[in-house]
């Protein structure tokens, strides 16, 4: 596995730290639809995404869910879980079909046991992990729809180099926790502020700029705190990037 073809935390070991997870990483395919964790399950896996998107969420007695943190490339699916061997704290579905690594969670145990410079940097991206549902809970109960898919739309850009997101209209809705109805009002607000344009199955982000001022603190809350956490690592700099005006690419969902 080339260091291009890594995610940000598996990028930004050693040589000597990533030859603990070498023989154990076995690459696939990120299959849309696919779920990588089950809220309450025993994980037997870890993965670290290179490409594509995924989604943690809370399931709800009604199949919605809500409060949704995305992953890409910046992220690990299962790693709190098989660190501490607990039942996973929320589902993780993947959105946007992409590339990934895996690992079995026991050998994902052994590899922070020989290495004190691995467990903090585990340490450290579960600490952006819980910040990041922090601030995702804090959202969902203060910030308005218009904010938050502003929020959702710029997150998810970040993750997917601006090539192109597709998602379904119901899986956008079910990320904020709202009816397919408020996401279509929601967008309707954006489009005609000129920062979207909204067609038959796409949304195109106009004007990358101003949609951040439309979206809530929240986004760039996470952002510093990255930085912050981060601050020595490139990996993590470059895996969460920041949109700017004139580079936006398509983001495109469609209805069912």
């Amino acid at each position: 596995m080339e260091p291009s073809e890594r995610n940000a935390f598996l990028a930004e070991l050693s040589a000597a730290e990533f030859d603990l997870f070498r023989s154990h990483l076995t690459s696939f395919d990120l299959k849309a639809g696919v779920r990588l964790q089950d809220f309450g399950a025993v994980g037997d896996q870890v993965v670290f995404p290179s490409s594509g998107l995924v989604a943690m969420t809370m399931p709800s007695h009604d199949g919605g869910g809500g409060g949704a943190i995305l992953l890409g490339r910046d992220g690990i699916i299962g790693s709190l879980s098989a660190a501490c061997s607990a039942p996973a704290a929320c589902d993780a579905e993947v959105y946007i079909a992409g590339r990934a690594a895996r690992m079995p969670a026991a050998a994902f145990r052994s590899v922070l046991d020989q290495s004190p410079a691995i467990r903090r940097a585990a340490a450290r991206y579960h600490a952006f992990l819980m910040m990041q549902a922090q601030q995702t809970a804090l959202c969902s109960a203060a910030h308005g729809v218009d904010e938050r898919i502003a929020r959702c739309l710029l997150e998810a850009h970040d993750r997917c180099d601006g090539s192109g997101i597709r998602l379904t209209q119901n899986k956008l809705a079910q990320m904020l926790g709202v009816q397919r109805t408020t996401i279509t009002l929601a967008a309707g607000h954006l489009e005609t502020a000129g920062i979207l344009k909204c067609g038959r199955g796409h949304i195109q982000i106009i004007q990358g700029d101003q949609l951040e001022r439309h979206a809530c603190e929240c986004y760039r809350n996470v952002k510093i705190y990255v930085s912050s956490v981060f601050a020595t690592s490139a990996a993590h700099q470059i895996a969460v990037t920041s949109t700017k005006a004139g580079t936006d690419g398509p983001v495109e969902i469609r209805p069912m």
